[in-house]
């Protein structure tokens, strides 16, 4: 069960048409236990990474500046623990 996590017009409108595969669950435990977060130095907001075996890769989960306002989580092919 996931709790209704504030999102960014851009999550909304373009992030869920583009990604329908993104679930929300994934979004939320990636802010609740991520492996690893780290703010963006260019505009303060936070990176959130989360193994998703359905995936089989990392998601980022990139959040505004306040830690829980979802704007653009993805599979981050990159990421190394």
């Amino acid at each position: 069960m996931y709790f209704m996590l504030p999102m960014t017009d851009y999550f909304k409108n373009e992030v869920l048409e583009k990604r329908p595969y993104i679930r929300l669950e994934w979004c939320e435990a990636a802010l609740a236990n991520p492996v690893r977060s780290e703010v963006q130095p260019e505009d303060g907001r936070i990176r959130h990474w989360l193994y998703v075996a359905e995936l089989g890769r990392f998601l980022r989960v990139v959040t505004m500046a306040d830690g829980v306002t979802l704007h653009n989580p993805f599979p981050d092919r990159r990421f190394k623990p």
